[in-house]
């Protein structure tokens, strides 16, 4: 009998955190759990603590490194669930994650969401989504993770759904929105019952360096991904939010971070990337997530004075 839940775990060097996440997901409530764990050539012992679990687990190990989305890939090419799931190995889920956001699926519903804790050494944040919204194709009303998600095989399979290969950030971006823009309703779970070990990320999160130009490139092709589909028109006003959301979650990171000439290329493509896609983009970036308008947030001249204040709080810090 094929499994109901297939869940996919990358791991490259996790060996201090994956016990604790594979255990997590063998100890689900849920039945009929299948749980693929992809060795991307780890350097510790990660392997050996995998070859442990013997066929509790499928282990498939890459030969070369292939990063995060290649290696999440192989996982979507064996699975063999109703659903899929996606879970990091650093991180680990709530023991009925999978059991409720299953009981929501429905022949009507295809993506199920649920809230989830950032931790790090010093806090436990929730992090929950209220809104009441089914509407799947409201692309702004659910988060860019994939790992608070429920997914269903079929659709994936169907539509040839893959993450870009080769990309540093925002392969879970890609991935989403084009599982959303096929799938019909959704269901979002207010509980959080996803554990983000937010410290321990060794990726553009808590980094700033040329990687994340590369968030600019994923847009580019889901622009031209939906503009394909003809559906650019009518989804415009949902995809400069999200797009708004890249460019000025980042901007309010400035202070944490000394590289003037980096901010400056960052804000510049970014800005020729709406100039150029969006008609009307200067009050959803200057407004984002705020109640104020920040009117230097669309204007390339007046970022320089905010990227060089944002220089000395750096310094200072």
């Amino acid at each position: 009998m094929k499994p109901v839940v297939s869940v996919i775990v990358p791991a490259y060097n996790a060996s201090n955190s994956i016990n604790r996440c594979i255990d997590s997901l063998l100890n689900q409530t849920q039945k009929g759990m299948e749980v693929i764990v992809i060795n991307d050539c780890s350097k510790d012992d990660t392997l050996q603590k995998l070859k442990e679990y013997g066929n509790k687990i499928v282990l498939l190990n890459n030969e070369h490194n292939l990063g995060p989305a290649a290696t999440r890939n192989r996982g979507l090419d064996v699975a063999q669930g109703k659903y899929i799931g996606f879970v990091d190995s650093d991180d680990y889920v709530d023991l009925t994650m999978y059991e409720k956001m299953v009981s929501y699926m429905s022949d009507e519903v295809d993506l199920v969401c649920c809230g989830r804790y950032n931790i790090t050494k010093d806090e436990k944040k929730e992090i929950i989504n209220t809104t009441k919204e089914t509407d799947v194709h409201k692309f702004s009303k659910s988060s860019n993770y994939n790992t608070d998600k429920l997914f269903k095989r079929s659709i994936i399979e169907k539509h040839h759904i893959r993450l870009p290969e080769g990309i540093a950030y925002a392969e879970d971006f890609a991935f989403g929105i084009r599982y959303k823009y096929y799938a019909n309703k959704m269901h979002i779970i207010e509980e959080p019952l996803y554990y983000y070990i937010f410290d321990q990320k060794d990726s553009i999160t808590n980094t700033f360096n040329d990687n994340l130009l590369k968030i600019i490139t994923v847009l580019e092709d889901t622009v031209a991904f939906f503009k394909k589909e003809n559906a650019f028109e009518k989804y415009e006003d949902e995809l400069v939010k999200l797009c708004a959301g890249y460019y000025v979650r980042r901007v309010r990171e400035f202070k944490r971070f000394n590289n003037k000439e980096l901010k400056k290329k960052y804000v510049k493509q970014f800005l020729l990337f709406f100039k150029k896609n969006f008609k009307h983009y200067i009050h959803t970036v200057n407004t984002f997530n705020s109640k104020y308008n920040h009117f230097y947030r669309s204007s390339y001249p007046m970022m320089t004075v905010y990227i060089w204040a944002s220089e000395r709080k750096a310094k200072k810090n």
